[in-house]
């Protein structure tokens, strides 16, 4: 089962130097409002994220939605690998899913 944006409690995290949201959970790309991107993140069973990309099936660590797209690593058709220095939550509190893609924008 996949979670809708809009009823989510999304956290702000930097990853790769960019703010973006998190969530834990798995969310229905169809209800991502049209200009924001979603991607997920897969950890190595360490509880730390190794890599991103448009869908993960295996050791899914959470999904992250942002503003811009993310540029695949050099040779890899749509995936971002991870160092544990790349991804930081941020002390903002829990961000409502009907004030995600404001949140987003002002950043």
């Amino acid at each position: 089962m996949r979670n809708n944006f809009n009823d989510e409690k999304w956290q702000a995290v930097e990853l790769k130097g960019r703010a973006c949201l998190f969530s834990d959970l798995r969310i229905d790309r169809g209800s991502v409002p049209a200009g924001l991107y979603l991607y997920e993140l897969a950890d190595d069973c360490d509880g730390i994220p190794c890599r991103m990309r448009p869908g993960i099936l295996v050791n899914h660590f959470g999904t992250i939605i942002t503003n811009a797209p993310f540029e695949p690593d050099e040779g890899e058709e749509d995936t971002v690998w991870l160092e544990e220095e790349d991804f930081w939550f941020l002390d903002e509190g829990l961000i409502d899913g009907n004030k995600a893609e404001e949140w987003l924008n002002e950043r």
